[in-house]
């Protein structure tokens, strides 16, 4: 395998791996979104703006703690 294969083969991996990445914060934003309209009722759209750029540890840490909410306060603390 030459050099130029081998970068483009690297290339490749990383990309597909970003892009998983970027799905499953995606997928993650619109869980977390799901359930906290179920919860609360419909979101603000700066609220849904915010929550659609958060990173995957955050998405994470608010969709376990839904349950412990008691508004959307309580989610606003994550958000910046």
């Amino acid at each position: 395998m030459t050099l130029a294969e081998k970068l483009r083969e690297e290339g490749l991996k990383e990309g597909l791996e970003k892009g998983l990445e970027k799905g499953k914060v995606a997928a993650l934003a619109k869980t977390a979104l799901k359930l906290l309209s179920r919860k609360f009722g419909p979101l603000p759209e700066e609220f849904k703006s915010k929550i659609s750029k958060l990173d995957l540890v955050t998405l994470e840490i608010i969709i376990d703690g839904i349950s412990d909410y008691e508004s959307l306060d309580d989610v606003k603390k994550y958000i910046k």
